[in-house]
């Protein structure tokens, strides 16, 4: 079978990710739409092995993910069921992702030093999440969602990111 050359693996996960998001467009809310982009953003990450059967997405914070957190209960993540649940401060044991919603932006680099080394994704909509300690920050431009990647953060927390995803991020940093 001829390889087409503009299939390209970047070009074929960004049409993933914008299917997923776009999927949703016309009858999603702005919550619906990150809780898209967590759910590729895991399918995109390599964790530390962990024994748990299902992946649990917490999320922090009083503006969290809304019906989207509906939305991915219903969804499977590396053959794992999702469980979406609130965390309060001190109960992010066995996150495997955290959402910090905005509102909390003034504890997003406390909440992430407590978790260094813990395997857990930090994701954040808050202003500068990226550079606040937060693995990953998203941002709307526009109509479009956007994300900053801290490989820093990530490497703290023994994450692996894609390649792949990385190419597909408006900034990548590399800094404490």
């Amino acid at each position: 079978m001829r390889r087409l050359p503009f299939l390209t693996a970047e070009f074929v996960i960004a049409l993933v990710m914008s299917a997923a998001a776009n999927s949703y467009a016309e009858t999603a809310n702005e919550e619906e739409l990150k809780a898209a982009y967590l759910l590729n953003f895991a399918m995109f990450i390599e964790w530390p092995a962990r024994e748990e059967t299902r992946f649990t997405i917490c999320q922090y914070g009083t503006d969290t993910l809304g019906a989207g957190a509906d939305a991915l209960s219903r969804r499977t993540i590396r053959g794992k069921a999702v469980t979406v649940r609130s965390a309060t401060d001190k109960q992010f044991s066995g996150c495997d992702v955290l959402y910090i919603g905005a509102a909390a932006k003034t504890r997003i680099r406390e909440i992430t030093q407590a978790l260094r080394g813990s395997g857990t994704l930090t994701v954040s909509d808050a202003e500068g999440a990226a550079r606040e300690g937060a693995t990953i920050g998203l941002s709307v431009q526009g109509q479009k969602i956007v994300f900053e990647i801290n490989v820093a953060e990530a490497r703290r927390n023994n994450l692996v990111i894609s390649a792949k995803l990385l190419s597909l991020a408006q900034a990548v940093m590399d800094a404490p």
